[in-house]
């Protein structure tokens, strides 16, 4: 009987369009591939350690293309960029990190780290996705319900448009990140695309996993569900003055720091605090050996958590999640964070990225 490798671990990684996936295969140590959600406001990560005598440092800004799956079944991850090489030894030890935002200018057309000042006026969403995207080299992938949400005025002084984009995503409760070619800006917590399309979720039981964890509520926060307000101050132009809009919600009190331009934008800053508030009330976070339905799993893909106890089973949302492979094997580690969604049908998932 022939050895079955559909469950064998396996990659592929081409380096500025060639295949350099059996050099890596011969000194590979590890490889960790950390995929953010938008509320982290961190790009995706990869790093890849490897023992090698000879192997050659990469530069800064080459592009990477990460396959990762079983056998000959293999999960495009997407683009990274090389932002940092470093070698130790003995035995010389080489590691290489990667991010999927375009972060060395002189590689790539743009940098999304660098500073910039500019005024948006009159514009939608949308239109601010598809400048931001086109300036740092990726292709806008906007929700359609986002993409028309109107733009009165906002400012961009000595700012990165990585620090724009999330501070937008706040406001209008987002999911915004640089992701395989894509700059991403998806509904958080609908667990769609961004055509709205919608896939199925994950079940998992305590039989899958290496280790878990459950936690309710945060250190130092003594409200417990004492009622309180989420505040957002706003300019009037009616009659020149600073007003607020404020929620309730069972939590500490809260208070942006920032004035928006209009109650409507103040409005969406509030909802979205809010939400974001009752999505980290629990946590719970999942460690154990990959299957190959484990790979196509991205953050803010949905959970469901089946036979850990009465209320550890539940929805919830992938917040980040990393996938480990060594000589040992494939691993997986997830954080998940509450899923505040009214309709918990079990037949969702997270955004397809790469579709």
């Amino acid at each position: 009987m022939a050895d079955d490798n559909r469950y064998a671990p396996a990659f592929s990684i081409v380096a500025e369009g060639k295949d350099i996936t059996a050099i890596l295969q011969k000194y590979m140590s590890e490889i960790t591939l950390t995929d953010f959600g938008g509320a982290t406001q961190k790009s995706d990560e990869l790093k890849i350690s490897v023992t090698s005598p000879t192997l050659k440092l990469p530069s800064k800004g080459a592009r990477l293309r990460l396959g990762m799956g079983f056998g000959g079944n293999l999960q495009d991850k997407g683009w990274f960029v090389v932002c940092g090489v470093s070698s130790s030894g003995p035995p010389r030890k080489v590691e290489i990190y990667a991010t999927a935002a375009p972060m060395n200018a002189s590689k790539q057309s743009g940098n999304v780290q660098s500073h910039k000042t500019r005024s948006w006026d009159s514009l939608t969403l949308g239109d601010i996705v598809k400048t931001v995207a086109a300036d740092n080299g990726l292709i806008p992938r906007v929700a359609e319900k986002l993409a028309a949400i109107k733009i009165d005025h906002i400012d961009q002084t000595a700012e990165s448009d990585a620090n724009l984009m999330s501070r937008l995503a706040r406001t209008y409760n987002a999911v915004s990140k640089p992701a395989g070619g894509y700059w991403l800006f998806l509904e958080q917590g609908t667990a769609t695309t961004a055509s709205g399309k919608q896939t199925g979720s994950i079940t998992i039981t305590p039989d899958q996993l290496s280790s878990w964890s459950y936690s309710d509520g945060s250190h130092g926060n003594t409200s417990g569900d004492k009622s309180n307000k989420i505040g957002v101050n706003y300019f009037d132009e009616a009659d020149g003055k600073t007003k607020s809009v404020s929620i309730e919600h069972d939590g500490p009190a809260i208070y942006n720091p920032y004035t928006q331009f209009n109650k409507s934008t103040a409005e969406w800053g509030a909802k979205s605090r809010k939400s974001n508030a009752a999505r980290n009330g629990k946590r719970m976070t999942l460690t154990g050996p990959c299957l190959p339905e484990h790979i196509p799993m991205t953050a803010e893909c949905r959970v469901i958590t089946s036979g850990f106890g009465e209320v550890e089973d539940r929805q919830w949302l992938v917040e980040s999640l990393s996938f480990s492979l060594t000589t040992r094997g494939l691993s997986f580690s997830w954080s998940l964070a509450l899923d505040i969604s009214k309709k918990e049908s079990g037949t969702k998932k997270g955004p397809a990225y790469f579709s």
